[in-house]
């Protein structure tokens, strides 16, 4: 009897097209993220899990879910987690941040078992990503020309010329602010080199240069968003795409003498408008500048004090943390903080992990992130097909940039930056083990 039951709901309308389903919620899911408060995104996010955890059931005994590396790091990060939730001594301002995490991990894994079985649908999911960062671009460079105005105070304007004042681009994510709109677009900065390198595999030259100029227009958004911490993750990014390109050029073409005399007049051209823009603006160049100001600059100074409060949180809690979630922190660190100097988060990723969860789940969290780019780097390496390279080479960066940026800022504790991340992380299932 429970072999017919199962027989007709395999066979069903809907466990039949129960992928397109999952799919079309996903896209709804990353279309909404950049509109909508956290609510509606982690209702979709759970939405999407649950679909794929009734096929997982379904298909039990036909379609395998075998962990890899870094997702068995992950784990390990998330049951300390777990166990830091159970110590903390807020457990129900703890509990709040844990479910919130625990949505996240779940859709990670429901999303990687998604791509293992539908490899061909990361193209379009790449495809569709771009297209939002596209219009997020364009939302926050219109945003920069027409001047608008900043909602709370996002610049230390004291010891600047009024011509010096960049007006801060924040694009339509809630809540409105130039670094969470910088950290989404650096998140989603790597779906054009994927489509870019992609389309120029298949000798599709000019869908790949439209591709290139929307990288551009995205980078030209990130510079108005006038976040430090996503300039420091460009720092990050820029390095090893362009030793990339150089390694790849020089085992295609020989040398990078080689290469079409047009191609390499555009992509210097490119370079040098895009340096143009930002050094003919003293705006952006001031902007760049105060990175180096430290303690001068009042943002940075606050920073610091956060971190100095934050560093004795942690040494008084070093194995299990505080508990996780940002009302938890706000109610312990007011114990610590300086005066004048309250804070939503420790405003470093490493860090916030620490005080947290404890130093057991960052080093289980730097084993995450290590073993991915390794992985990363291993596809790149090897010789699998070339549109695996060009998928981990775009994971790969999309790790640099966004965790330099989180050196600096939380931003990726949000609900589109975790989406768009554990998204592109996902996509590594569609690349077979070697």
């Amino acid at each position: 009897m429970f072999n017919n039951i199962r027989k007709i709901i395999t066979e069903s309308f809907f466990v039949q097209n129960i992928d397109n389903i999952a799919f079309l919620v996903l896209l709804v899911l990353l279309c909404v993220s950049i509109f909508s408060p956290s609510g509606p995104i982690g209702v979709l996010a759970v939405v999407f899990s649950f679909l794929m955890l009734f096929k997982f059931l379904i298909y039990s005994n036909e379609k395998k879910f075998e962990l890899r590396s870094y997702e068995k790091a992950f784990i390990i990060y998330f049951l300390i987690v777990s166990v830091s939730l159970l110590a903390s001594t807020l457990f129900k301002l703890s509990l709040h941040g844990y479910i919130k995490t625990l949505i996240y991990s779940f859709f990670f894994f429901s999303i990687s078992y998604f791509f293992k079985y539908n490899k061909n649908k990361v193209a379009a999911i790449m495809l569709f990503i771009a297209a939002l960062v596209s219009f997020e671009s364009v939302i926050a460079i219109m945003q920069n020309s027409i001047g608008i105005s900043e909602i709370s105070g996002w610049q230390d304007t004291s010891h600047i010329n009024p011509e010096e004042i960049i007006s801060r681009a924040y694009g339509t994510l809630k809540p409105y602010n130039p670094n969470l709109l910088a950290g989404y677009l650096l998140c989603g900065l790597n779906s054009f080199v994927y489509l870019v390198l992609k389309f120029l595999s298949e000798n599709r030259k000019k869908i790949a240069l439209f591709f290139a100029i929307l990288f551009f227009v995205c980078l030209i958004a990130i510079i108005v968003t006038g976040s430090r911490g996503a300039y420091l993750g460009l720092l990050f990014f820029f390095p090893f795409l362009f030793g990339a390109l150089i390694y790849y050029s020089k085992k295609k073409f020989g040398s990078i003498k080689n290469i079409k005399k047009r191609y390499k007049s555009i992509t210097i051209a490119s370079i040098f408008a895009l340096l143009f823009f930002i050094l003919s603006d003293p705006a952006f160049t001031k902007r760049f500048e105060s990175i180096f100001a430290l303690r001068e600059d009042s943002s940075i100074s606050f920073r610091f004090n956060v971190y100095e409060s934050c560093i004795r949180m942690f040494l008084d809690n070093p194995f299990l943390g505080i508990g996780v979630g940002n009302q938890n922190f706000r109610e312990i660190y007011g114990l610590y903080m300086k005066t004048g100097f309250d804070a939503l988060g420790s405003y470093c990723v490493p860090l916030e992990i620490a005080v947290e969860s404890g130093i057991f789940a960052l080093c289980a969290f730097v084993c995450f992130v290590a073993i991915v780019l390794l992985f990363c780097f291993k596809v790149c390496k090897s010789d699998s097909c070339l549109n695996n390279k060009i998928l981990a080479l775009s994971i790969f960066l999309m790790m640099l940039a966004v965790f330099g940026h989180g050196f600096f800022d939380t931003i990726w504790f949000r609900p589109q930056l975790q989406i768009l991340f554990w998204t592109n992380i996902a996509m590594l299932k569609t690349i077979n083990k070697f």
